[in-house]
């Protein structure tokens, strides 16, 4: 009778170890994404898009180290880190849209001439 209950017993201690393995595995995980699109809100701020070939690899490595230690696989580890160098780009390309929005205006004409809507002395010219 000791036998059963053991590997009841053991057999419960399996599936919480592995409930809160698969729980840690995501919190790295979506730690390691916010991480990266915070680093590339931060270098969007302060630098210009050459920027991310010197933070882009840094990312890959980092995550790639931190993910082997917790033991990810290998597709796993992987498709994590494609996930950070996609946030951590997308983010930085929202900050500098965001950046310099302002300075874009749709009504502003490539060749010269004023839109339909005129400005302040601007004067239409007949020809």
């Amino acid at each position: 009778m000791l036998v059963p209950a053991k590997r009841a017993s053991l057999a419960e201690l399996v599936e919480h170890y592995l409930g809160l393995a698969a729980e840690l595995n995501l919190t790295i995980a979506f730690v390691l994404i916010v991480a990266s699109a915070l680093v590339g809100i931060a270098t969007g701020y302060v630098f210009k898009v050459w920027a991310l070939v010197m933070i882009s690899p840094s990312i890959a490595v980092f995550s790639a180290i931190i993910l082997r230690a917790y033991e990810f696989g290998m597709m796993a580890g992987v498709t994590i880190v494609a996930i950070c160098l996609a946030a951590c780009q997308l983010a930085y390309f929202a900050t500098t849209y965001l950046r310099h929005a302002r300075a874009i205006s749709s009504h502003d004409e490539v060749d010269g001439e004023p839109g339909e809507i005129s400005e302040q002395k601007i004067r239409r010219q007949h020809k």
